[in-house]
């Protein structure tokens, strides 16, 4: 190869190699070079293997990315931006997503404003007094989402000593079942209403059961008539059931509710609060 120009060579013809030794000249770190050798495989084995579509490059979808042109990738989602919402609720993420309709708060809720278990405009009863010791349950199932800021009764007739608490309960079944919501002992010593704040979001199509019990069986709250909740359950051929009852002694209401009855009558009425 002395005296010969690298374009004088006789071409190779051929893929090279892993026994081709190749002429190179390293540096030695001191600004000269080293001539040395190196084989087919050495050069081989610093390049890139052949890509093979999912085998050594993944897919997209199962789409091979090789070759040329543009490869349609799905942007990614933020919800209530490039995906819809349900109700104000996501549809990202795992798990399922309950679709149902409501029979209340049939609008958005407005921060401020006040909603119940209430079904239609008609006038609520006065009042009514409750039972010590009783948990007092009706259904309600929202049509919109709300986050709530507070919870509240109304004291019509005082009692000296007289104290409740409002109380939310999930569904099981139709029945309730586990508790969400206990407040703190509220005086009901005074008139008027009496508020629990706090923070809970009550989702669209969710079936939750309100209520309120006392220690005192002397004092009167505000009440809605059974014409203005949900039927639960049917009387024979008379009046619906619109609620429950169930034993506990006050201040201690049970985790998980356990055995409850029908009942029939008014419900006292539980304002919520949208945040």
């Amino acid at each position: 190869m002395a005296n010969k120009k690298i374009s004088e060579l006789t071409a190779k013809g051929t893929a090279l190699a892993d026994t081709d030794l190749v002429e190179i000249s390293e540096s030695d770190g001191a600004g000269g070079y080293v001539t040395k050798s190196v084989t087919g495989a050495n050069v081989k084995s610093g390049l890139q293997a052949t890509l093979v579509s999912g085998t050594n490059i993944s897919t997209i979808n199962n789409a091979n990315i090789l070759n040329g042109g543009d490869l349609d990738v799905q942007a990614t989602l933020v919800s209530a931006t490039n995906i819809k919402t349900i109700n104000s609720n996501t549809i990202l993420g795992s798990g399922d997503l309950v679709i149902g309709s409501g029979v209340h708060i049939l609008t958005k809720p407005v921060s401020g404003r006040t909603y119940s278990v209430r079904t239609d405009t008609s006038s609520s009863s006065s009042s009514a007094v409750s039972a010590a010791n009783t948990i007092y349950l009706c259904a309600f199932v929202p049509a919109n989402s709300i986050t709530i800021s507070n919870l509240q009764i109304n004291v019509t007739s005082l009692a000296a000593g007289a104290s409740a608490r409002i109380l939310v309960y999930s569904d099981l079944n139709g029945v309730p079942t586990t508790k969400l919501i206990e407040s703190t002992t509220l005086d009901c010593s005074t008139t008027g209403a009496k508020t629990y704040t706090t923070s809970y979001t009550f989702t669209a199509g969710t079936t939750y059961w309100l209520g309120v019990y006392t220690n005192n069986a002397s004092f009167f709250m505000s009440t809605i008539s059974s014409a203005n909740t949900i039927p639960i359950s049917t009387n024979a051929f008379s009046t619906a059931y619109t609620s429950v009852t169930a034993s506990a002694t006050f201040a201690a209401a049970p985790s998980t509710l356990g055995t409850a009855t029908l009942a029939t009558g008014a419900m006292y009425v539980i304002n919520l609060t949208a945040a």
